[in-house]
C-alpha cells in the first residue's frame, strides 16, 4: 500500500489511503504505535469503505515538528484534524482509536461532533490510573525514535474529562483483561499499590464508566492482552462492520457495490 505524506503545518504526516465509500474510517494508535498496528483488524473487516492509518508526528514514517515540546493530547487530535483537512477526505468520519490514541479519539469527537459518525474506543488509557500510582506517570513517550514527542499526562486530565460525554453517533468501547497482559510472576513495582486483581478490577471500571458516560455498548475482549486488535482482531472488526452500518443508515450513504473495492 502506497504511503502519502501531507504537510500538517511545517511538518509532514505519512498516510495510508485504501479502499473507496463513506463513511471513512480512521485509525488512531496507541502511544509509539504506527499505522501497520491495524492490520489484522482491518484484514478481519468484511464492510467495503474507505480506510485511513497514519503515522503521528516522531513516529514511522511521519516527521516531526520543529516544536517538539511536551504536548497535551488535544494537539495530537488538532493534528489529526489538519491531516484529514490536507487529505480532502469527506467527513464525517468513524474514528478507532487504541489506549492513548483512544483519548485522542475522544477528545476530537468531543470538540468536532459534527465531524464525527462513529467512535471505537480499543482499550483506552485511563489517565487517572497513571496519576495513581506510587510513582506516578506523569509524561508518556509517544514512540522510540530519537526525535518523539512526549504527552503531559498531567495537563491532558481535564481535556480528557471534559471529553466524557453522550456522543449522537454509534459508539463501541472495548476493554481487555489485565490479568491477561500482566502475568503474576512479572515486577508490578511499577503499578503500586495496587495488586493485580486490583488493577484489573480498576481498569474493567474505567471502561464501565466510559461507556456509561458515552452512551456506549461496552465489550470486553474474548483473548489476547492491551493490543486488543492484533490478539482479538474479529471483536475490533465486528465492532467497525456494526458501527459503519449504523452510521451509513444515519447518513443515508450507500455501501460500495461488491467487486469495486
Amino acid at each position: 500500500m502506497a504511503i502519502t505524506r501531507f504537510d500538517v503545518g511545517g511538518y509532514k504526516l505519512a498516510a495510508e489511503i485504501s479502499g473507496e465509500g463513506s463513511p471513512t474510517v480512521v485509525f488512531i494508535s496507541g502511544a509509539g504505535g504506527g499505522k501497520d498496528s491495524w492490520t489484522a483488524a482491518i484484514a478481519a473487516l468484511q464492510s467495503s469503505t474507505t480506510l485511513l492509518t497514519y503515522d503521528r508526528a516522531g513516529i514511522g514514517d511521519s516527521e516531526t515538528p520543529a516544536d517538539s515540546a511536551t504536548r497535551k493530547l488535544g494537539a495530537s487530535a488538532d493534528e489529526l484534524h489538519r491531516l484529514l483537512a490536507a487529505t480532502n477526505l469527506t467527513g464525517p468520519f468513524i474514528l478507532v482509536g487504541h489506549s492513548f490514541g483512544g483519548l485522542i479519539a475522544l477528545i476530537y469527537a468531543a470538540q468536532r461532533p459534527e465531524n464525527i459518525a462513529g467512535l471505537i474506543l480499543v482499550d483506552a488509557s485511563d489517565v487517572h490510573l497513571s496519576l495513581d500510582m506510587d510513582e506516578p506517570h506523569l509524561t508518556a513517550a509517544d514512540g522510540d525514535r530519537e526525535d518523539h514527542l512526549t504527552y503531559d499526562v498531567v495537563a491532558s486530565v481535564d481535556e480528557v474529562d471534559r471529553s466524557r460525554r453522550t456522543l449522537v453517533v454509534p459508539t463501541v468501547v472495548i476493554a481487555s483483561r489485565v490479568d491477561r497482559w500482566l502475568e503474576e510472576d512479572i515486577d508490578l513495582d511499577r503499578w503500586k499499590p495496587f495488586a493485580l486483581t486490583e488493577l484489573d478490577a480498576r481498569w474493567q471500571r474505567h471502561h464501565e464508566s466510559l461507556a456509561t458516560d458515552l452512551g456506549a455498548t461496552h465489550k470486553v475482549a474474548r483473548q489476547g492482552g492491551h493490543n486488543i486488535q492484533a490478539d482479538d482482531p474479529t471483536i475490533v472488526a465486528e465492532s467497525i462492520d456494526d458501527v459503519i452500518a449504523a452510521a451509513r443508515l444515519v447518513h443515508q450513504t450507500a455501501p460500495l457495490a461488491p467487486g469495486n473495492d
